[in-house]
């Protein structure tokens, strides 16, 4: 019997988005022939929107079918796997979210299974993997856990009959009572000889069930009504007003079928929270599910058949690295003074995080937190999905404000007990050639023995976090995106400086990460540029500005022009006019071959013949227009002789463009006050839909082209 259900029912060992269809029938076909159709039945269309409210992408588009995919039944029979549809329910979802046809299936054959095997040792008991394969349901306990991140379970339901008008199932108790009497009344009926129910005045009632709160009433083989006995309710029908009823359905409005399932998942993503987690340890899932949430609708409703077409799917992972950590065992909360205390507890659950990184004896702890849970959670999902990395799956991170630094700390392996080295022996070398004596370099000696012996200490201590956690990541990354980061400032303090070579290696080598993304809102208070420690004067090139979602004339991020401030660019604007009005005044034309290092020369007898005119004056009189004169001529030899400098400095750059452009700036709401968005700024990256769509460009990379 073990056989009959084991290719549905089974948790899908492998991969949940696995083969939908087996090669060849087996008994499960017998049980269940609907569940595996001929090859000649016709194709099913897909039908535009989410199967439901769910926050990811596996609960993909709803399949309808031209025509029914299964032959309709001319009498009443027991309901097909196909025609129930089992639900789910969320958190904070207040309705049933259906699963998709490929879960549903699954679902409702192991359930099948538990009722009708005597032997239970029979059945398989491997979990069940739901919704792309981040939860994984029990179905005798009806309840759903994730898989990837810790959360309470939710409830699942198997729904057969449903409010026609709404699609939600009525509950699983009471759909089973109207069932059982639906069947023991009408099994077997025709639909053609049935009586209809007359258009006017009262309809007949065939059968009735009754129920604490409502009535069933059938007036036909397929009109059913709940009729609520609420006291409002018969009280407005003592008033001679009809019966207002619900009028409900048998079987879901969809066919289950095994085609409607996700894709196999081609991108993971890993979504990393910053600073403030342990105020709200829940924080960064709800964060990630916004995120994926936003991420997938727009996939929805711009480009429907991307995942179809590209056989690609990106699924993202929330990271969770602070509640685990206990640092400093809440020694700065017993410190804490009483005033104000609630704003200090604020302090002490966010910006102290920071304090915490920048400590050397808490970071290597955070740092090590955060790379544990990265290798554990991509080697879970490895182990769950086999073909991912087979298949060359990509893997990306969007890591949020002090998220990034510690993320960028560990994709570089960045130690700062090896600049200590470097100190401590350059200092000690130095003391060691001042020393005149005996007394002082034996003293020497001692504090370098004294300092080696520490180092060797700390080494042990990071050798062993090495050897449990592993060496770094465990896979390499595709795209890097930091969201509101102050990453800029710490390689900055850590004296990182511009390189002149228009590629980012000497902060982030390509064979670590491919691509690095600096994504930030204009007034976060928080958040840095990177582009000027690459080449210096991109200090003066304003930032991509990230397009808005609902643009779709969108000009691809690489084949935007590089601009610079209106300042910087005004001023160049105002050299070249002064220096076309030189020549004019020569007599020279605008093309002819001179070179611009003759212009101060012009310039200086342009400003003497000025000064000989106006000496004719009466001094008093002109003195005033000889001050403003001899102004401008200074004005005009600093601004040459900055272009020159910027010349020379340019001379000394490899190469006066980026590879690839790092920082992209959001565009500033027009009705949104600036002093409101530098308190909002910080956390609004993750319900932003512009930020939502800019990764979700990057990670198609042929979005903007198709």
């Amino acid at each position: 019997m073990n056989s009959e259900f084991g290719s549905l029912g089974d948790g899908i060992k492998s991969n949940p988005s696995s083969s939908s269809r087996p090669s060849s029938r087996n008994s499960t076909d017998k049980l269940y022939p609907s569940l595996f159709p001929s090859d000649d039945e016709e194709e099913c269309e897909s039908v535009s929107g989410n199967s439901g409210t769910s926050d990811a992408r596996s609960t993909p588009p709803l399949i309808k079918c031209k025509n029914p995919l299964f032959p309709t039944k001319d009498h009443v029979d027991h309901l097909r796997p196909e025609e129930i549809r089992w639900f789910y329910k969320s958190e904070d979802d207040k309705k049933w979210s259906p699963f998709i046809g490929y879960d549903s299936l699954r679902l409702e054959c192991r359930y099948r299974a538990l009722e009708t095997v005597e032997d239970q040792s029979e059945i398989d008991t491997d979990v069940i993997l739901v919704r792309g394969g981040l939860h994984q349901v029990d179905v005798a306990s009806r309840s759903m856990t994730p898989v990837y991140w810790t959360g309470e379970s939710s409830p699942i339901m198997r729904g057969m009959w449903f409010n026609d008008s709404s699609g939600q199932p009525l509950e699983e108790d009471v759909g089973n009572k109207i069932e059982n009497d639906h069947i023991d009344k009408f099994l077997g009926h025709r639909y053609d000889l049935a009586p209809t129910t007359p258009s006017k005045g009262p309809k007949p009632v065939l059968h009735s069930l009754k129920f604490p709160e409502f009535d069933i009433e059938w007036n036909s083989l397929t009109e059913i009504q709940l009729i609520s006995q609420t006291a409002s309710k018969r009280f407005i029908r003592k008033l001679g007003f009809q019966k207002d009823g619900v009028k409900l359905r048998r079987g879901y409005k969809y066919e289950a079928i095994m085609e409607d399932k996700p894709q196999d998942i081609s991108h993971l993503v890993f979504v990393i929270h910053g600073i403030g987690q342990k105020m709200e340890t829940g924080n960064i899932i709800r964060r990630c599910t916004e995120l994926r949430s936003k991420v997938n609708s727009l996939l929805q409703k711009h480009f429907p058949n991307l995942e179809e077409e590209s056989n690609q799917r990106a699924e993202f992972l929330p990271v969770e690295w602070r509640s685990s950590l206990t640092l400093d065992g809440d020694m700065v909360t017993s410190i804490t003074p009483d005033k104000m205390k609630g704003i200090r507890s604020i302090l002490n659950s966010t910006a102290m995080d920071i304090l915490y990184y920048t400590s050397p004896l808490y970071r290597s702890e955070i740092t090590h937190s955060l790379q544990t849970e990265l290798n554990r959670l991509y080697q879970m999902f490895c182990t769950r999905n086999p073909y991912f990395e087979a298949s060359g799956g990509k893997v990306s991170i969007v890591a949020h404000s002090l998220g990034a630094v510690i993320t960028y700390d560990i994709m570089t392996a960045w130690n700062p007990i090896q600049l200590y080295d470097q100190y401590v022996t350059s200092v000690i070398k130095e003391e060691e050639e001042a020393a005149d004596s005996t007394e002082i370099k034996n003293e020497i000696s001692e504090v370098k023995k004294r300092v080696n012996d520490a180092e060797s200490l700390l080494k042990s201590v990071h050798e062993k976090h090495q050897h449990k956690t592993g060496s770094t990541l465990q896979f390499t990354l595709e795209n890097f995106f930091c969201l509101g980061s102050p990453l800029a400032v710490f390689l900055a303090l850590r004296g990182i400086r511009p390189q002149g070579k228009g590629t980012i290696d000497h902060i982030l080598p390509s064979n670590i990460c491919k691509r690095l993304f600096n994504i930030y809102h204009p007034y976060d208070p928080v958040a840095y540029r990177l582009e000027p420690l690459v080449l210096k004067h991109y200090s003066t090139i304003i930032p991509l500005p990230i397009h808005r979602f609902d643009n779709m004339k969108k000009v691809p991020y690489q084949k935007m022009k590089t601009k610079a401030y209106a300042a910087f660019k005004g001023t160049n604007e105002k050299l070249s006019q002064k220096g076309d009005d030189v020549d004019s005044a020569d007599g020279s034309d605008s093309g002819n071959s001179r070179s611009r290092e003759s212009s101060p020369s012009r310039n200086q007898s342009y400003f003497s013949i000025l000064k000989n005119w106006s000496g004719s004056k009466e001094p008093e009189d002109m003195s005033a227009e000889l001050q403003m004169l001899e102004k401008l001529e200074n004005d005009v030899k600093e601004m040459e002789k900055s272009i020159q400098e910027r010349k020379e400095i340019l001379q000394e750059i490899d190469q006066t463009d980026l590879e690839f452009r790092i920082d992209y700036q959001l565009q500033e709401s027009r009705y949104t006050s600036s002093y409101i968005s530098m308190v909002t700024s910080h956390t609004s990256y993750w319900a932003d839909r512009d930020v939502a769509f800019f990764v979700l460009t990057h990670l198609y990379p042929n979005l903007m082209e198709s």
